[in-house]
């Protein structure tokens, strides 16, 4: 095969282990969460030698066996009274009860139940912490979005906040791991919500929109809204598909006092369809992989009329203008994307108006080349902070 067949989009150069793009990727994503306390190298590591290169079964059975096995360590050291330890392997249960969901059909009788072990596993960890992480609903018209705030203490001193937003196949715990955990460190609020077509929204009947601007204004109005919130220090990030999100979000949204889009992409639609073309369509896992996006969609892939009308929208409404977002911004992104990726991040730093605004394009002799950074969450989180720091002086 060759490198397009065994990915459904290009997000990385480098290989970790397996010769199969996209099992390579996410278990760069899984053994990049050490940073955050998510994951043990050396866990992941034996783990994968427990797989079949190109094989989803393997794949899924060696991470379920794992998450189970560090799920019953954190039990016994919570039931001896070592907090510290449990919390660590609840963190790492998370991490791994949530990796097989990465190669599985969103139909798979497991998926709901891996999803739930992952978010029970997480929670627990949350009651360890001090302070705790508390978990929230953000009000959606007659429902409510799912998603945790950390904060540095437990006071109500108001502070700078971080929206975090990630992309289609992100649920909300993912976002602790990608960048919560440094935030509160860097003396921020964190908040996270699992918006519509994320988590296990698409359950419920919530679907990934074109209009993403209308969940974001529902985030932003349940974020000001908090006391411990300086709502003139309110930054938005989004990673993977959140930074479309996000860029569109904002946009619409002038409570947004600093942005954050990596990898910054205007049109998700073109950028979405070049990507796609000889992409995972005759791999199994690609396929599963695309069937769980559909299902995020509210499509399946046989349902060519649905489709049809669900791309319609996106053709309309997935665009953002970066004319017309008018706070500090930095685009991101890593030079081992696609290269539509690259332009659409460069055109959207050339056109936006506010001269607080930034561009990283990170190289493979960096690190950080890699999609979302996964290879090199360190020097994301030192980028992100410190530019934040700059705009908020």
């Amino acid at each position: 095969m060759d490198d397009d067949s065994t990915s459904i989009a290009k997000r990385s150069s480098q290989k970790l282990v397996f010769d199969h793009k996209d099992m390579d990727y996410y278990l760069s994503w899984i053994i990049g969460r050490e940073e955050t306390g998510g994951s043990l190298k050396e866990e992941c590591l034996e783990a994968a030698s427990r797989m079949v290169d190109r094989d989803y079964v393997s794949w899924q059975i060696a991470w379920i066996e794992l998450a189970e096995h560090v799920e019953s360590e954190a039990a016994e050291a919570l039931h001896n009274g070592n907090k510290e330890q449990a919390r660590s392997g609840y963190l790492r249960a998370c991490t791994y009860f949530r990796a097989p969901l990465f190669i599985m059909d969103a139909q798979d009788v497991q998926f709901e139940s891996l999803s739930q072990k992952m978010r029970s596993c997480f929670e627990q960890a949350t009651r360890l912490f001090e302070p705790n992480i508390e978990t929230i609903q953000v009000p959606f018209g007659d429902a409510t979005l799912y998603g945790y705030i950390w904060k540095p203490d437990d006071t109500e001193i108001k502070r700078p906040t971080l929206i975090v937003i990630g992309g289609i196949e992100t649920f909300a715990e993912d976002c602790y791991f990608m960048i919560g955990s440094k935030g509160t460190k860097a003396g921020y609020n964190v908040i996270t919500v699992d918006l519509p077509g994320q988590g296990m929204n698409p359950k419920q009947g919530f679907f990934l929109e074109a209009r993403s601007e209308i969940p974001i204004k529902a985030v932003v109005d349940y974020v000001v809204a908090r006391n411990e919130v300086d709502t003139e220090k309110v930054a938005l990030y989004g990673f993977s598909w959140g930074g479309h999100i996000v860029l569109r979000g904002a946009q619409y949204e002038p409570r947004i006092k600093a942005l954050i889009a990596n990898p910054a992409t205007i049109n998700i639609f073109a950028s979405a369809l070049a990507q796609q073309k000889g992409h995972g369509k005759d791999d199994p896992i690609g396929r599963i992989v695309f069937e769980q996006v559909a299902w995020r969609f509210g499509v399946q892939l046989g349902q060519t009329f649905k489709r049809l009308i669900k791309g319609i929208g996106f053709l309309r409404f997935a665009k953002a203008n970066p004319k017309k977002i008018e706070c500090p911004t930095m685009c991101m992104a890593g030079d081992s994307e696609a290269k539509i990726t690259l332009t659409q991040t460069r055109k959207c730093y050339e056109q936006l108006p506010n001269p607080k605004k930034r561009i990283e394009i990170l190289t493979e002799e960096q690190g950080g080349s890699a999609h979302c950074q996964v290879d090199n969450l360190p020097l994301l989180h030192q980028l992100i902070f410190s530019w934040l720091s700059e705009v908020f002086e």
